[in-house]
């Protein structure tokens, strides 16, 4: 092979990738000169061919070349996606020979179905295109949609004849859009639904009496159930209420008590079937349009290494701690408390929409058909306004924002569990680093308080720090650091108004603490001064804990920084931790007023033989009070292994 030769297969195979990930217009770019020039040789050219009617199916590039293209080539040439773009480009001659071609197999003709119905959807003329659209079960372009281990079963048009078995297909977006359909009808509350493993979580929340199985799940041997697809509910829905809108909705907004409004933001979405370029607009142009005041959370399922450093570089941003691609239940738990969602089109569009959360749609110019012959989202939401992508401005997004924030502040803040005592009941213990947080919790320790593996004692605190190594160390300090903040807690400290959610900090918890071996059969605690940076993520996770503010003189917390080794490191002046002093005291305060069960232990008398506080604390915990077990936990020093 020459070089030229390389030179071409190399372009060949970067323009292919960038159209399957749905970057036409960078396809078409690299495409272009050899358009002007085509190569010699009959594969590069039926590649060329290949790629230009792709970039057409996506209105990029010369669309009439395109057309003369397709209706030239021999029928035998990818009939399937040549067939979509006949109708896309009304020409009813071309589509007629491709389906008219004797070698045309069954499940190319299921893909003619499906898409001469998705191109009625498209044009609003749902009453024909849905019954078209049913055929996707075979289609090519619709591949893996019924597994093996299933049967497609056509949904009949009388829900009492219905199977038991639903396949959720498609992306999450299109997912929820189906769910709230067939929650409409009320007649699968207890069937069984099939689909990616992620979508159990949506079937466990809003079909709490259904059962779900993931794909990998199913048996493969033996009968194979009979089952219907999600989508076609969209469907009957229509022939029997003339509406293709969700109609119902599944959750409500919430605010936390005491939090600014926070807006959740979108800039990219669609999938490798989409032309990506429309559904989406540069991040440091997204960022330029929203207001300098607002704060905001980024909801981008696909967040590259590069915008996670521009967004923290970015005072006003904020990155979800917690995975948002692997639990839809948790990103909606993420969205409820916002004060609205700006977005493009994506699954953030249904998730807002099904939550009754205020929605800035971003439409793009090809707009889906679930948006109705006007393009508006606002036809399947009622919390959903809808601005065209070419026509939003900062002024309108800051107008929209106005009225959004004037919303978040009419909603009830969310109700604080009532005060119990419980086996499990966790217990955090925080205050200003060197403010004996650690005797406190040796205290109650020795009352029962379960602390799991703790970091042993040195000569700065030879009787230990009573301090979780594993919590500690695998979930608080990453969390700083996936915050932007010094992991130690001392350099640069995270915002103390809001933080970005974390719903699966409770899951990873009870799961280090089941690893320590803890049975749930008395009160745990975690102990570290830098829960003081963090409380607002543990307090969302834990609302039922109990908090224990640790306090100590002033003069004696700042000469114990200046001294401890650890901490002398970065100053042995006074100066420089006053300031360091105040940023914890202020996050203290704002726990003490925030709702939260809180109980202040002041160190001093504690360590006098004032056990009054401590005691309190204790009592709190259902555990039982012992003041000669307080006086030994002060004096002596205690085995650091396995608490």
């Amino acid at each position: 092979m020459s070089a030229g030769d390389k030179d071409l297969a190399a372009l060949f195979e970067k323009a292919t990738t960038a159209f399957n990930k749905g970057r036409v217009s960078e396809c078409h770019a690299l495409i272009r000169p050899l358009l002007a020039d085509p190569p010699d040789g009959a594969r590069e050219r039926s590649r060329l061919a290949y790629l230009q009617l792709g970039c057409a199916l996506y209105y990029t590039g010369d669309l009439e070349a395109a057309r003369r293209l397709n209706a030239s080539l021999p029928t035998r040439h990818w009939r399937p996606m040549r067939y979509r773009l006949a109708l896309r480009q009304r020409d009813p001659a071309t589509a007629k020979r491709l389906r008219s071609d004797p070698e045309v197999t069954a499940q190319e003709r299921d893909d003619f179905r499906t898409s001469a119905g998705l191109n009625m959807l498209w044009s609003n003329r749902y009453r024909t295109g849905f019954p078209l659209y049913a055929a996707r079960h075979n289609a090519i372009l619709f591949p893996r949609t019924v597994p093996k281990a299933l049967t497609h079963a056509p949904l009949p048009a009388d829900p009492a004849e219905d199977e038991d078995v639903i396949i959720l297909e498609q992306g999450l977006g299109d997912v929820l859009f189906h769910l709230a359909h067939i929650r409409h009808e009320g007649r699968h509350e207890t069937s069984r639904f099939v689909g990616l493993r992620k979508y159990g979580s949506l079937i466990r929340r809003y079909f709490p009496q259904a059962r779900f199985t993931a794909h990998e799940a199913l048996n493969k041997t033996g009968t194979r159930p009979r089952a219907h697809l999600a989508a076609d509910f969209v469907g009957r829905g229509f022939a029997r209420t003339g509406q293709v809108a969700a109609p119902v909705t599944f959750d409500s907004p919430v605010r936390h008590a005491g939090e600014p409004p926070v807006w959740g933001i979108c800039w990219r979405g669609g999938s490798g079937q989409n032309r990506r370029e429309e559904r989406h607009i540069p991040l440091p142009m997204f960022l330029d349009l929203l207001p300098r005041d607002g704060r905001f959370l980024a909801l981008q399922f696909d967040l590259s290494e590069a915008e996670r450093k521009l967004l923290l570089a970015d005072a006003r941003c904020m990155v979800p701690l917690s995975d948002i691609t692997t639990n839809p239940v948790q990103t909606i738990d993420m969205i409820r408390p916002l004060a609205g969602v700006i977005s493009v089109d994506s699954a953030n569009w249904h998730m807002a929409g099904l939550s009754k959360v205020p929605l800035l749609a971003i439409m793009n110019r090809t707009s889906h058909w679930f948006w109705g012959a006007e393009a508006k989202a606002e036809s399947a939401y009622a919390s959903a306004t809808t601005v065209r992508k070419e026509e939003l401005t900062a002024d309108k997004l800051a107008q929209w924002m106005d009225q959004s924030r004037a919303a978040f502040g009419q909603r009830p803040a969310l109700a604080r569990p009532a005060p119990t005592v419980m086996p499990r009941q966790p217990v955090f213990v925080l205050g200003l680093p060197r403010s004996a947080t650690s005797m406190t919790t040796r205290v109650l320790h020795e009352h029962g308080l379960w602390l799991g593996d703790t970091v042993p004692g040195n000569a700065e605190n030879p009787q230990g720090y009573f301090e979780s190594r594993a919590i500690r160390d695998g979930i608080v300090k990453p969390m700083l650091t996936a915050l932007g903040a010094d992991p130690l807690g001392v350099r640069n400290l995270p915002p103390w108004d809001v933080l970005p959610p974390d719903p699966s900090l409770r899951a990873r918890v009870m799961a280090q603490l089941t690893a320590e071996g803890y049975e749930g059969t008395t009160p745990w605690g975690f102990k570290d001064p830098k829960l003081t940076l963090l409380w607002r993520v543990f307090d969302q996770a834990f609302p039922d804990a109990i908090w224990v503010i640790v306090s100590r003189s002033r003069d004696k917390v700042i000469d114990s920084l200046c001294r401890t080794s650890f901490l002398a490191r970065h100053s042995t002046s006074p100066e420089y931790w006053a300031p360091f002093c105040n940023a914890y005291d202020h996050r203290l305060n704002l726990l003490r007023t925030s709702g939260a069960r809180v109980y202040d232990v002041d160190s001093d008398a504690l360590s006098g033989g004032d056990f009054r506080q401590v005691e309190r604390v204790i009592d709190a915990t259902g555990l039982p009070f012992d003041e000669a077990t307080a006086r030994a936990a002060l004096v002596r020093p205690t085995d650091q292994g396995r608490a």
